[in-house]
């Protein structure tokens, strides 16, 4: 059946007095087809098929992460409008940050002091240092993705949640526990209603995060999983409980939400092994064990964008086996990103430089300028919408591991990929 006979369908069903909206959202969840286009207004991304729009024209880009910019364990405001500048002038076009701080990971002023079913604790200090890193990107033209929470500890990660709300240190019942989803739901509304306190004094008015243009995508979690096998040691289907919750947020974030992109910050895992070209060491990766189904993800109605995080190195795969990463991992989930009519983004990648680092042993030796313009490359090859370094930093900032600074040859290959999808 096709999809216009399928609309036919869903249209004589809600004539019938028995359904109602309701029965939309669930004949949308099993006809596992992206939602019907919506008309952002101007200003905001959108997507047309494969790729992105901005303004009815084709929105290619590299981005970097900066993650910390929206929190208040990072620079000062100087420094950060400077380096959102230093991006755009690079040819950047997206940065994604941190929308979340919570008490306990960071040196002062998270955003959210406590949390239970019923009521949350803010701090306005912690919102307005992400009000400025928002109105820095919007000065310099760039646009953002905010991720609402992360699977590790690290600044809110769904730990935090469980424990407070119902004092468990079980993080997977982040995905599960209703009382654990009520009050993560209602922070996430005051997320989109958030008026961002620095743009009356720097345009004038007043704008709420769902109405800011500013914001390309809003991020349902960064890298979102389970810990190794635990639905697989629990009897449990693999992929389920992220999918599951993946889908629950999404129309939540929709329903408050209706013309920002949605994506679900994965990093790629899947739960089908293609085959014995999938028998190395990192099987991991396809097996399920990581409580990830990318190929399930991708189809739900109200995720507009693909996302992959990938680290040869960081992910034991020897250098030598980088042609296992391009037709195993980024073609793979191009391929499946592209037949469900979505974009795909290599949102993020990065080689670690340290000598002492573990990737010396694999093969990749002191190159990691090198190694980024491969993963460039294949990213282009197979029509990667837009792709986006761990992490680029600009002069004065604390760079090494994965971090680069502005001046470095890793900064050379960026810009040299900026140039590219700006052109494309």
């Amino acid at each position: 059946m096709n999809w216009t006979s399928k609309l036919r369908k869903i249209s004589r069903l809600l004539l019938h007095p028995m359904f109602g909206f309701a029965t939309l959202v669930m004949i949308m969840c099993i006809t596992n087809k992206p939602a019907l286009a919506r008309n952002a207004p101007a200003g905001f991304v959108t997507t047309a098929g494969t790729h992105f729009q901005l303004d009815g024209k084709p929105f290619y880009f590299q981005g970097t992460n900066a993650v910390r910019f929206g929190t208040t364990a990072g620079e000062s405001e100087d420094k950060i409008y400077a380096a959102m500048r230093d991006y755009a002038s690079l040819g950047l076009r997206v940065v994604r940050m941190w929308g979340f701080s919570c008490s306990g990971y960071i040196g002062s002023d998270p955003m959210l002091e406590w949390a239970s079913e019923h009521e949350l604790g803010y701090n306005e200090a912690g919102w307005q240092r992400l009000d400025m890193a928002l109105d820095a990107a919007r000065a310099a033209g760039l646009k953002v993705i905010l991720p609402l929470v992360n699977f590790e500890p690290s600044y809110c990660g769904m730990d935090w949640w469980t424990r407070q709300v119902i004092h468990s240190e079980d993080k997977h019942l982040f995905y599960t526990d209703a009382r654990v989803k009520v009050a993560f739901k209602r922070h996430v509304e005051n997320f989109l209603n958030r008026i961002n306190s620095r743009y009356r004094s720097s345009i004038g008015r007043s704008i709420r995060y769902k109405d800011d243009p500013t914001i390309m995508a809003i991020e349902i979690a960064n890298e979102p999983h389970t810990e190794d096998y635990y639905e697989y040691s629990r009897g449990l289907p693999m992929g389920e409980l992220v999918y599951n919750f993946l889908n629950e947020l999404s129309w939540h974030i929709r329903k408050n939400d209706p013309n920002h992109l949605i994506s679900t910050g994965e990093e790629g895992y899947k739960t089908t092994v293609d085959g014995y070209v999938d028998t190395y060491d990192h099987v991991w990766i396809n097996n399920g064990s990581k409580g990830v189904n990318f190929e399930k993800n991708v189809h739900l109605s109200q995720i507009d964008f693909a996302t992959v995080h990938i680290y040869p190195d960081n992910w034991n795969i020897p250098s030598n086996q980088m042609t296992w990463v391009e037709e195993r991992l980024m073609k793979r989930r191009a391929d499946i990103a592209h037949a469900a009519g979505k974009p795909i983004v290599l949102e993020e990648s990065g080689f670690n430089g340290d000598p002492n680092w573990l990737g010396y042993r694999l093969g990749y030796g002191s190159y990691p300028a090198w190694y980024l313009s491969k993963m460039y490359e294949i990213a282009n090859k197979y029509d990667y919408a837009g792709t986006m370094i761990w992490q680029l930093m600009p002069s004065g900032f604390h760079v090494g591991g994965y971090d680069y600074d502005t001046s470095s040859p890793v900064a050379g290959v960026v810009k040299n990929q900026a140039w590219h999808m700006n052109h494309k």
